[in-house]
């Protein structure tokens, strides 16, 4: 039976592609759990058009990381932060604050671009993670005292 995956199902295949799986397999696990559904031919047309939004959605982010890494790869990017008398901040800064102050660069990016690998805690130049699908990148931030 050839069934449209909706989800990676392991040594099947990955999600949207069409297989051929076992009539019981289909019928028994895959579609009633809601990780296939039968490939007839309106669900093919629903998973083409699913496949060119999704083309296109990601070319328009892919477009916006190029854009975004143009303007950062020579910028600094400084957020202020409440730091104590030897230099170490109260908080983390988040990723939500080095969006905000990369934005104030000219550099607009959405948090789920920033990647931070250990929590900045503390005054100085740190490298931040910036990635988008396939993507990726990194820029440098400073944190000043506020």
């Amino acid at each position: 039976m050839k069934v449209i995956l909706l989800q990676d199902v392991a040594k099947i295949g990955r999600r949207s592609e069409v297989v051929e799986v076992p009539d019981g397999y289909a019928q028994n696990k895959l579609i009633p759990r809601g990780m296939a559904q039968p490939a007839s031919a309106a669900n093919m047309k629903r998973i083409e058009r699913m496949q060119t939004a999704s083309a296109a959605s990601n070319e328009a982010e892919s477009t916006k990381f190029h854009t975004a890494m143009a303007v950062l790869k020579d910028t600094v990017v400084k957020v202020s932060a409440e730091l104590n008398e030897i230099g170490h901040t109260f908080k983390a800064v988040s990723e939500a604050e080095i969006v905000e102050a990369a934005k104030t660069a000219g550099a607009h990016i959405d948090v789920t671009m920033v990647s931070v690998n250990e929590p900045i805690k503390s005054a100085g130049e740190h490298t931040v993670m910036l990635a988008s699908g396939s993507d990726k990148a990194t820029f440098t931030i400073e944190v000043i005292k506020k």
